[in-house]
C-alpha cells in the first residue's frame, strides 16, 4: 500500500518537473522533516507509515482545510494527523484484504485473509460444488458413508448426483433402481437392463403361468417324456393328454354294428387316462320315422300305417278336432265324436266341427240347447219367460225381460233393460236404494226420493239473527245431495231493539238495545226511569214471554210478572239499570206536585187498572193484567190517562212494582198497588207494603231507574 510520505515524495517530484504549475504548500508533508524516510519504503513496517524514525511522534500540522473525522480504511487522511489508514493491516484484515474494503465475504464460507489474498473454507453442511470461489459454497450436503456413493437415493460424496456410478442395469440388489431386489420361483434370478429376469428354471419345474416371476409350477414326471394317454403331464408344459397321441383319432364302435341303418362309427378319444370311442351310434328301438333305427337293414317295419290311426298313411297320428279319430286304407275316418260335438258336415277333415250337446227345449242362455243350429232368440221354439219378473213401479212402466247378454259378465239371460229416469248401474242392475234427488222414483220401488228423508226440512242459510234466511231443503243441482231453497230471506241488519231477537245480525241478542225511559228532575234530584212496567224482551200483547237476560221498558206488551227481588234486580242490571229506590218510584209517580194518583188528586175508577176497572168491557169482577200503557177500562178511554206528570205509565194498578229500599233486615219495599187493589191501594205515597225478596205473585212486578238515559 502507498504511504503517506511516498506520496508526498512523488508530489515533490512532479511540482520540481512542474514547477510552473505546482506551488507547494509551505506546510511540510508528513512532519516536520520532508526527508526523513522518503522514497525509501522505511519507517515503522506498517507499509510506508507517516511518521519519522527520528521524531517523537506526528506533528499537529495538517493541510489547510483539513477536517478531522474518524479514519476509515479508504486511502484517505481521515483523522488529518498526517497519515493514510493508519490501524488496517490490508495483509491479513479480512475485512480489507489486499486493499480497502476487499472483504473476504462469499455466500455460506469463513474467509481469511493470508498475504493480502482471500482464503475460504465451507461453512459445515456446505459444499463448493461449482468450484468457482466467486460464489462460495453454492452446495447444501453433508457427505455420508465416508463419501462414497451407495444406491440408497442420497448423494453421498455430495458432487450433485445421486447414486451415480451404480450398475443398476444389471445389480439383482438394486436392478433398475436402488432397493428393487430381483426374486425368482424355482429359478436363478437375474438383472437384464434394469429390468428383473431369471435365467433358468431349477429342475423338476417349469414356467407356463405369464406374469409370475420365475418357475412356479413342479413337473409331476422328471426328467420330462413324450405326452401319452396316462392323464399325466409328461411334458410338463401345464396340459394333460394334449396333442397328437398315440391311438387317439381311430375309427370305433364298440356295438359292433358299424355304420349300418342309423348306426355310426366314432372316434377314440384321450379322456382323463384312458382311450374312449366318442361320437359312435349303436342300434335303437325301432320308431316310426322313416329309418332304420335298429340298424337290420329295413324301417319302420312294426308299424302298421294303413288301418293304425297312430301312423295313417305315415307316421303322423290322426289329429281330428272333437273327435275319436280312425284310418282305413292309409286316410283318417271319424270314428266318434266326442260328447258335446257332432259331424255335421260329413268332412272327416275338420273332424265334429258343431259344438252341441242337446240339453232340453231352447232357452235364453247363449248356448242351442236342442241342437237345431239356432239359437235363443233365432230359435222359435225359445221358451220365454210367464211372469215378468221385471220392475214395473214409477220410471220403470212397461219394462219386460228381453234375451241378451248381461253388459257385465258377459252371460247370456233374460234382462231387464230399464231407461229413462232410472239409477241402473253399468250392469242393468237397479240400485237397493236411489242415490239421486231428482223428484224421479229411481229404483221403480213406488217411492221418490226416498234416500232424503229431510227433504222439504225447514232450513235456513246459516245467517246471523234477523239477517238468517228461511226456506226449505230442496234437491240441489245435478241430483248429488240437498241445498236450502231460500222462501224467505233474512232482513238487512238494522239497530237494536228490546224484543229478544238479534237485530242488527252480530250474533248477540238486545245488547244495547234502547228502552223507554223519562227523565225525572226536581231541584237537585235528578234520574232516568222506565217510562213502562217492565217487561221480558219476547213479550207480547197477549204474551207474557219467557225470556230472562234483561229487562225490557216498551208499551203494548205484558208486564214481567211473577218475580223475586233478586230476579228483577239483576234483570235490570243486566240492562245497565238498577232497581228504583222508594223514594224514585214515588217522585215519579205523584211529580212535583205531590199527586194522590199519577193523573191527579181525584180517583178516577176506569184511569188505571185497579179492581174498579173492567178491562175487557165484559165483567166488572174480571181482575187481570193489561199491555204496558194501553188504553183500558169501560168505557174504554181514547188516550190512556194512567200516566205520571213525568210521563211514566202504570205507576198505579196493573202491577205493584219491587223497589231498591230495604225495611228491616228481611223485606223490600214494594210501591204501586196492582189489578186487584181498590182505590186506597192505588195511591202514590200508600207505603206500608214490605214482602221477603223470594216472594213472587201474579199481581208483582218491577220497573228500572238509572243516572244516565
Amino acid at each position: 500500500m502507498l504511504s503517506h510520505r511516498a506520496g508526498c515524495v512523488g508530489l515533490v517530484v512532479v511540482c520540481a518537473l512542474l514547477a510552473a504549475a505546482c506551488d507547494l504548500n509551505k506546510y511540510t508533508l508528513g512532519g516536520d522533516r520532508q526527508d526523513a524516510g522518503a522514497g525509501d519504503g522505511g519507517g515503522d513496517g506498517d507499509g510506508g507509515g507517516g511518521v519519522d524514525a527520528e521524531t517523537d511522534g506526528p506533528t499537529d500540522a495538517a493541510v489547510d482545510g483539513c477536517v478531522a473525522v474518524t479514519e476509515t480504511c479508504n486511502d484517505r487522511d481521515d483523522d488529518c494527523d498526517g497519515m493514510i489508514d493508519e490501524g488496517f493491516d490490508t495483509t491479513i484484515d479480512p475485512r480489507h484484504c489486499g486493499g480497502c474494503n476487499r472483504a473476504c465475504a462469499q455466500p455460506n464460507t469463513a474467509g481469511t485473509c493470508v498475504d493480502s489474498a482471500c482464503r475460504y473454507e465451507c461453512l459445515p453442511g456446505w459444499v463448493d460444488r461449482d468450484g468457482d470461489a466467486s460464489n462460495g459454497c453454492d452446495y447444501f450436503c453433508t457427505p455420508t458413508n465416508g463419501g462414497v456413493e451407495v444406491c440408497d437415493l442420497a448423494d453421498n460424496d455430495c458432487n450433485g448426483e445421486v447414486d451415480e456410478g451404480l450398475m443398476l442395469e444389471d445389480d439383482v440388489a438394486n436392478c433398475g433402481r436402488c432397493g428393487n431386489v430381483c426374486r425368482a420361483l424355482n429359478a436363478t434370478p437375474i438383472c437384464d437392463a434394469g429390468t428383473c429376469a431369471y435365467s433358468a428354471c431349477d429342475d423338476g419345474f417349469a414356467d407356463i403361468v405369464p406374469g409370475v416371476a420365475g418357475c412356479e409350477y413342479q413337473c409331476p414326471v422328471f426328467p420330462a417324456l413324450a405326452e401319452t394317454c396316462n392323464n399325466l403331464d409328461d411334458d410338463c408344459d401345464g396340459a394333460v393328454d394334449e396333442g397328437t397321441l398315440p391311438g387317439v383319432g381311430d375309427a370305433c364302435n364298440p356295438s359292433g354294428f358299424g355304420d349300418t341303418g342309423e348306426c355310426a362309427l366314432g372316434a377314440l378319444q384321450c379322456s382323463f387316462g384312458t382311450l374312449v370311442c366318442a361320437g359312435w351310434v349303436g342300434p335303437a328301438t325301432e320308431t316310426c320315422n322313416d329309418l332304420d333305427d335298429d340298424c337290420d337293414g329295413d324301417f319302420d317295419e312294426t308299424f302298421d300305417k294303413q288301418n293304425d290311426p297312430r301312423y295313417c298313411g305315415g307316421c303322423t297320428p290322426c289329429s281330428l278336432p272333437h273327435a275319436v279319430a280312425g284310418c282305413a286304407l292309409g286316410a283318417c275316418t271319424v270314428a266318434a265324436c266326442l260328447s258335446g260335438w257332432t259331424d255335421a258336415d260329413g268332412d272327416p277333415s275338420n273332424g265334429c266341427e258343431y259344438q252341441c250337446t242337446r240339453t232340453g227345449p231352447e232357452v235364453c242362455d247363449g248356448i242351442d240347447n236342442d241342437c237345431d243350429r239356432l239359437v235363443d232368440t233365432d230359435d222359435p221354439d225359445l221358451i220365454v219367460p210367464t211372469v215378468n219378473f221385471c220392475r214395473t213401479a214409477g220410471t220403470c212402466a212397461g219394462t219386460a225381460p228381453t234375451c241378451g247378454a248381461d253388459p257385465c259378465t258377459g252371460a247370456v239371460a233374460w234382462q231387464c233393460e230399464y231407461g229413462g229416469a232410472t239409477e241402473d248401474d253399468a250392469c242393468g242392475d237397479l240400485p237397493l236404494q236411489e242415490a239421486l234427488c231428482d223428484g224421479q222414483d229411481g229404483d221403480c220401488d213406488g217411492r221418490i226420493d226416498e234416500a232424503y228423508p229431510t227433504l222439504g226440512d225447514d232450513c235456513h242459510d246459516g245467517g246471523t239473527g234477523d239477517c238468517r234466511g228461511f226456506g226449505e231443503l230442496a234437491c240441489a243441482a245435478g241430483g248429488l245431495g240437498l241445498t236450502c231453497a231460500i222462501s224467505q230471506p233474512g232482513a238487512a241488519p238494522a239497530a237494536e231493539a228490546c224484543d229478544d231477537r238479534d237485530n242488527d245480525c252480530d250474533g248477540d241478542i238486545d245488547e244495547d238495545a234502547p228502552d223507554a225511559v223519562v227523565h225525572v228532575e226536581h231541584g237537585p234530584t235528578s234520574f232516568y226511569v222506565y217510562a213502562f212496567e217492565a217487561s221480558r224482551p219476547d213479550a207480547r200483547s197477549d204474551d207474557f214471554g219467557v225470556a230472562t237476560h234483561r229487562s225490557c221498558s216498551k208499551p203494548g206488551v205484558l208486564p214481567w210478572r211473577n218475580v223475586t227481588h233478586a230476579q228483577a234486580a239483576a234483570a235490570c242490571l243486566a240492562a245497565g239499570r238498577r232497581l228504583c229506590t222508594e223514594a224514585e218510584w214515588q217522585l215519579a209517580c205523584e211529580g212535583a206536585a205531590g199527586l194522590r194518583y199519577p193523573y191527579g188528586d181525584t180517583y178516577l175508577p176506569t184511569a188505571c187498572n185497579g179492581r174498579d176497572n173492567d178491562p175487557d168491557c165484559t165483567d166488572p169482577d174480571d181482575d187481570e193484567v193489561v199491555p204496558t200503557g194501553t188504553r183500558h177500562g169501560c168505557p174504554a178511554p181514547v188516550v190512556s190517562q194512567c200516566v205520571s206528570p213525568f210521563g211514566a205509565y202504570d205507576l198505579s194498578g196493573n202491577l205493584r212494582e219491587w223497589t231498591a229500599t230495604a225495611v228491616g233486615a228481611s223485606a223490600f219495599r214494594v210501591r204501586g198497588g196492582g189489578f186487584d187493589n181498590v182505590a186506597q191501594g192505588l195511591t202514590c205515597d200508600l207505603a206500608f207494603i214490605a214482602l221477603d225478596p223470594g216472594f213472587a205473585f201474579a199481581n208483582l212486578g218491577f220497573r228500572c231507574c238509572s243516572d244516565t238515559p
